[in-house]
């Protein structure tokens, strides 16, 4: 048996057959009939006389009623209750299912029957359809289905006593339940969790009602997946439907007629501003609305909105206007010369008798305005008052001429603020004036006292000040402490012109160096000089520098091994001019003993320390793993400043360059004079970073020092006055080849011989090396 489980609400409607209240008269009801011309009758009023109406006293009996299960022949065809009856089986044994070998065709169930068939023991309570096999081991067939509890008749693994279904492999308790109106996993409810939730969709728009319910498997008859309909009584009203002017939301969205951005505007009505509110409108301020707006009307022949005395219905006068908006000006003018009587002779006339003429007859004048014409002293020369009476006959009662009127201000921008300038005296305010004077510009209705002030050269505050910092647009200035054209973000002041010292950027980060901005130069400096949050890679050497626009001799970071190495950056000092330029110092020593005797190591601290400060005037040696790298190219340069003997200053330095053992003296020694003949310098030696092999005393000894020599030998000097024992040793930059080793000469002036000597050690003084 097919059946649908409907959940939730489920919404009814009852019909009734509407009476329509007619009280016509039927031709058996017409006035003078009488019972000897009268036809059949019609005693129900159902449509039907008595000879075709097999029961005249019933309306909802006649052939053209429907036949319903009540005991009755509705529809006259002469039998009672024919294809509407139900059919039910006896119930002998009371269980609810009825013997299918004894049916009962009834409107209603007779007693010991049972709309239920399909007993196949109606004698027994025990056997019906309904009947429980939960005894696996019973050879009845307890719920007729033609098997025993024990058996599986559809070969699912269950056997009848163990599910709802033994006839269905696909029905038992293992089985996922489906939305098919079954009991798929016998547990006795039918499509549990499984059901979809539509609503009903009484107007069949295809939007349903979200008050009214109901799960299925599928869409009941009459409803719909969709719950956005908010009026399902009409279906000319869902989300779907275009809104239009009817005084409903149509499209469901809450907003109704001109409220809803979505109106189809075709179904409104067009309006026109009435400025003047003389009921005429104006054809170019045209408005498209559902419902007609305050001061508009559908008229649109007025030919000037702002006159409410100007428009198509108004009289032409004499005033230079086309006052009826027929386009022509005056020439129909109905006010040519008329004259009026003054009575009382005080030179005003009255306006109720008139005399037309080209000149004023005697007695009349050209003025119209006497209220009184029968009294002398009321006139429009009279000294007006606040006393409800017209005195100076203006047609104004308390006008702006009384004596005792208050002062108003006049508001011209309409921004509720008066002005000083235009001022009007009148017992009420009048039309465009109010009772303050805070207004300073009463032609622009954004300045008043209390606007906002903005940058426009206006005082919109009505402050006394102009472009005042709290302007609501004034700009941000930014203090430019180091005047690099950038600004410190930290410091701003607002302002609607130029701050001295200040710049509209706010980007430097660091405003105390000029040197540092957005805009600034950043080449291998290790510093974040461009403000872009990113420190660039030290300089490996000081080739590298120069390469990347550094041309000042001074002190620089450099990174040997670059950002990747293991070497920390060091800093050295940097030739920048000499030779080229791009000279990374290695080596300095100088003329004093107790400055230079730092120096003093052996090859391993010469190898991986660094000593003393790169400073100009210090002692100083790179560490010796960094030579190679910043000697890359192979390039020497050595700088000899001897010192006068006689006088202990520094003579002019001698430069001496080499590249790839090559050396000769640079151009750069413009003070030299002369060369002594006992200095030559070494050619064709290389230099190496590491040593030569058999050298020991003379990188471990006491005097490994200062500056190295081409070999060990007895006849080099030292700076301490010393010499070498050993071998040859690999860093060479100076060489003393005569036998005069320690610079025994007569001269004791720097261009007689750059070494100068003394008793106790060589006198070469400052000795610097540099490498790229």
């Amino acid at each position: 048996m097919s059946r649908m489980t409907l959940l939730l609400s489920l919404s009814f409607a009852l019909v009734a057959c509407k009476d329509d209240g007619s009280d016509s008269v039927t031709p058996s009801d017409s006035v003078g009939s009488t019972d000897s011309d009268a036809g059949p009758t019609d005693a129900d009023g159902d449509g039907y006389d008595v000879e075709t109406d097999c029961d005249d006293d019933n309306a909802a009996v006649n052939p053209a009623a429907a036949e319903t299960c009540d005991g009755l022949d509705n529809n006259c065809d002469g039998s009672a209750d024919e294809g509407v009856t139900s059919t039910f089986y006896q119930d002998a044994d009371g269980d609810g299912y009825g013997d299918d070998a004894a049916p009962v065709d009834a409107c209603e169930a007779p007693e010991g029957a049972s709309a239920l068939g399909g007993d196949c023991d109606d004698a027994d309570v025990a056997f019906n359809p309904g009947a429980a096999e939960i005894d696996c081991d019973d050879p009845n067939d307890y719920n007729c289905d033609g098997s025993t509890g024990y058996a599986d008749g559809d070969a699912d693994g269950f056997a009848a006593c163990q599910e709802c279904d033994d006839g269905d492999a696909t029905i038992n308790p293992s089985a996922t339940e489906v939305c098919d109106e079954r009991d798929n996993n016998c547990d006795g409810a039918t499509d549990e969790g499984v059901t979809s939730t539509f609503y009903q969709d009484t107007d069949t728009d295809g939007y349903g009602d979200p008050d009214f319910s109901a799960q299925a498997c599928e869409a009941p008859a009459g409803y719909t997946a969709d719950s956005s309909d908010c009026d399902d009584a009409a279906a000319t009203v869902n989300p779907g439907a275009t809104e239009v002017c009817n005084g409903l939301d149509d499209d469901c969205d809450t907003l109704t007629d001109d409220a809803d951005d979505s109106l189809d505007v075709s179904s409104a009505g067009v309006y026109y501003n009435d400025g003047d509110s003389d009921g005429f409108g104006d054809a170019g301020a045209a408005v498209t609305a559902c419902a007609q707006p305050s001061g508009a009307v559908t008229d649109n022949t007025d030919c000037d909105d702002k006159d409410g005395a100007v428009n198509t219905a108004a009289a032409e006068v004499c005033d230079g206007q086309d006052n009826n908006c027929d386009g022509v000006t005056d020439t129909d003018a109905t006010d040519q010369s008329t004259f009026y009587v003054d009575s009382d002779s005080d030179g005003y006339g009255d306006p109720d008798s008139t005399v037309s003429g080209c000149s004023a007859p005697a007695g009349s004048v050209s003025d119209n305005t006497d209220c009184d014409d029968g009294v002398s002293a009321v006139n429009p020369a009279a000294k007006e008052m606040c006393d409800s009476i017209d005195n100076n006959c203006d047609g104004l009662t308390d006008d702006s001429s009384s004596a005792d009127a208050t002062t108003w201000y006049q508001d011209a921008d309409k921004d509720t603020y008066g002005t000083t300038s235009v001022t009007q005296l009148a017992c009420s305010k009048p039309s465009g004036y109010v009772g303050n004077k805070k207004d300073c510009d009463d032609t622009d209705k954004a300045i008043y006292s209390g606007a906002t002030e903005v940058c426009d050269t206006e005082d919109n505050d009505c402050d006394g000040t102009i472009d005042e910092s709290d302007a609501a647009d004034a700009k941000s200035w930014y203090k430019d402490f180091d005047k690099d054209g950038y600004g410190d973000p930290s410091s701003v002041t607002k302002s609607c012109s130029t701050v001295s010292g200040s710049v509209s950027d706010n980007t430097d980060c660091d405003d105390k160096d000029d040197e540092v901005n957005p805009g600034a130069f950043e080449p291998c400096s290790g510093t974040d000089l461009d403000c872009d949050g990113v420190d660039p890679n030290v300089c490996e050497d000081c080739l590298e520098a120069q390469t990347d626009g550094y041309t000042a001799d001074g002190l620089y970071m450099i990174d040997t091994d670059g950002a990747s190495g293991a070497l920390s950056p060091v800093e050295v000092y940097c030739d920048m001019t000499t030779d080229g330029g791009g000279w990374t110092l290695v080596q300095r020593t100088l003329w004093d003993w107790n400055d230079s005797k730092l120096l003093l190591t052996g090859y391993s601290t010469w190898y991986g320390s660094t000593l003393g400060s790169s400073d100009p005037g210090e002692a100083f040696r790179l560490a010796g793993r960094m030579w190679s790298t910043v000697g890359a190219s192979g390039d020497m340069l050595a700088v000899h400043h001897a010192r006068d003997k006689s006088s202990t200053a520094d003579c002019d330095p001698l430069y001496y360059t080499g590249s790839g053992g090559a050396w000769s003296v640079t151009s750069s020694a413009t003070s030299y004079s002369g060369w002594s003949s006992s200095v030559t310098l070494a050619n064709t030696t290389a230099l190496s970073t590491t040593d030569s092999g058999a050298s020991s005393s003379c990188v471990t000894g006491y005097n490994a020092i200062p500056w190295f020599y081409t070999s060990c030998c007895t006849t080099c000097p030292t700076f301490y006055g010393g010499y070498w024992t050993d071998s040859a040793h690999p860093m060479a930059s100076y060489l003393d080849s005569t036998k005069d080793h320690y610079g025994k000469t007569t001269a004791t002036t720097c261009p007689s011989g750059a070494a100068v000597s003394s008793s106790s050690y060589e006198g070469v003084n400052t000795m610097e090396i540099y490498l790229r």
